[in-house]
């Protein structure tokens, strides 16, 4: 029985110091309620203790009410701090989706400029699609005399290898295929006494012939004209003269020896290739 006293009087003083609620009472009044409620609880008088029990619903109804404004209160001030954050996301998002568009049109327009500049040059898709294709193949042999310099790879027929492609080592033209077999190809290298390379020096318009010596530092250019003067360091490019290896591939360039002597070396070390890049026409 004292423990519903003290819950009553507990609720009272609840709903009557809550923040917000008008206190119609005076203390006086409150001491002389709370005198009279303890003096009839004492002596369970029924009247009274039913009349207590509506007055304590009324007085705990009422402090879950005085609740409800501070929790709607914290409840939309939750949802409108995430509404906020979504709404920042959102406007992340759609510039995040512009600036996909916009790179997505950038990469169109490159797409489409790149297929009308094949079909200037008169280069169509399944020709760019077989030069595009390489096979990359491993040196077995290196067969290496005064003058003939040679590759036997480990490449041929059965992984479509014709003769006349080109062999590259680290990106540099190093050869051309002379020679298949079903599971193996020799390779002419550039060094080759009989490598004949239509070539250009950069800078000029003037078309040679880049041949080889046998040795990767001491090429020799047949047909340069009377009277024209090789500077050192000038990149010697393919010319694609001979109608099959694409204009524009570097080969070799021009040094001055420790003799202060102009010589043509090779931009690619043909004898230390291991592992070698087989294409047709450029790669």
């Amino acid at each position: 029985m004292s423990d519903s006293r003290d819950d009553f009087i507990i609720a009272i003083r609840f709903a009557l110091l809550k923040k917000g609620v008008k206190q119609k009472f005076s203390l006086s009044f409150l001491i002389l309620f709370s005198i009279s409620i303890i003096f009839f609880d004492k002596f369970s008088i029924p009247p009274v203790s039913f009349v207590k029990n509506i007055i304590s619903d009324i007085v705990y109804r009422a402090a879950v009410i005085a609740v409800v404004p501070g929790k709607a209160i914290m409840y939309v001030g939750s949802q409108t701090k995430k509404h906020l954050t979504i709404y920042s996301e959102n406007i992340a998002l759609k510039k995040e989706i512009s600036l996909l568009k916009k790179d997505q049109l950038d990469a169109s327009f490159l797409k489409t400029e790149n297929e009308n500049l094949k079909l200037v040059l008169g280069l169509e898709k399944d020709q760019i699609t077989e030069r595009d294709t390489v096979t990359i193949a491993r040196v077995m042999i290196d067969q290496i005399s005064p003058y003939l310099k040679s590759l036997l790879i480990n490449k041929g027929t059965k992984h479509e290898i014709i003769k006349g492609m080109t062999v590259f080592s680290k990106n540099y033209l190093i050869g051309t295929v002379i020679e298949t077999n079903y599971l193996s190809s020799r390779v002419l290298i550039i060094t080759d006494l009989n490598s004949k390379i239509p070539s250009i020096i950069e800078g000029t318009d003037v078309n040679v012939i880049l041949a080889g010596n046998g040795n990767k530092n001491d090429f020799t250019l047949d047909y340069l004209p009377e009277g024209f003067v090789l500077e050192p360091n000038k990149i010697i490019y393919t010319s694609g003269k001979d109608g099959f290896l694409k204009a524009g591939m570097p080969v070799a360039e021009t040094y001055l020896n420790k003799k202060n002597e102009l010589k043509i070396k090779s931009l690619a070390d043909p004898q230390q290739a291991s592992i070698v890049h087989i294409v047709r026409g450029q790669f």
